[in-house]
């Protein structure tokens, strides 16, 4: 019994420690206590959005779910989505005020995170796929075996914006297309393994990353099919180690 005492000090403290550096994953947790309206099941929207936003949320979600399904067989991703209505609330909730949404993953939940500009059905459906990558493989394999090119151009074939075309042929070429319009030279896979290499670097950067992990991924798909992607999940899942 006296060393249980001990543990249970050092437990604590390493909650403590953890909320003061991810207070997003506190927040996020008590979602239902602060100034949102339960939609439906996992589905939080703050208080001050609108009756149309609200239905425009639960319709993008549906259209996002289905994309889930067509892309990687079934979903399995369960996060809690909070849709917040002004910059302030989606900084206090995610980790950071870029971008229209942001998925957060720990190893006892996750959330989706999306601002007014993430209203549609491309970007929950890019976030519902982080979501689902590390459902599928666990937080600590998908921090420390899946680089951040994977995830994000995997994410990106769930995601309209950049590019239109559905068929993976052409999907791949329109990447391709836009990637070289960008720029003659894109950056190395080795250079966008990490969130801090990936996005780090200004805006004009992070743009190329994402049309260079596209356009890899798309690649992949149009010669191998989605079957390539999933084997390539497989593996880090079955052996530990990623190989594209």
């Amino acid at each position: 019994m006296r060393f249980l005492k001990p543990i249970f000090i050092i437990l604590f403290f390493c909650f403590i420690l953890f909320i003061s550096v991810f207070p997003q994953v506190l927040r996020c947790s008590f979602v239902k206590y602060d100034d949102f309206i339960n939609l439906q099941p996992k589905v939080y929207a703050a208080t001050t959005s609108t009756l149309k936003q609200q239905d425009s949320l639960k319709k993008y979600i549906k259209i996002a779910k289905k994309r889930v399904e067509d892309f990687w067989g079934d979903q399995k991703g369960k996060a809690t989505i909070i849709f917040c209505d002004n910059p302030e609330e989606y900084q206090n909730y995610c980790r950071t005020s870029d971008g229209a949404g942001c998925t957060i993953g720990t190893p006892v939940g996750s959330w989706i995170v999306l601002n007014k500009d993430g209203l549609n059905a491309d970007v929950i459906a890019h976030e519902m796929s982080h979501d689902e990558l590390m459902t599928r493989l666990g937080w600590w394999k998908t921090r420390t075996k899946i680089p951040t090119w994977f995830d994000e151009g995997v994410a990106l074939m769930l995601d309209y914006r950049f590019v239109e075309a559905q068929d993976s042929i052409q999907r791949y070429k329109a990447y391709r297309d836009e990637l070289f319009f960008l720029s003659k030279k894109s950056p190395s896979l080795e250079e966008l393994s990490t969130e801090k290499e990936f996005f780090g670097q200004g805006e004009f950067y992070t743009k190329l990353a994402y049309y260079t992990s596209a356009s890899i991924v798309s690649r992949k798909i149009a010669y191998g099919g989605k079957q390539a992607i999933h084997e390539t999940i497989q593996k880090v899942k079955q052996e530990n180690e990623f190989e594209f």
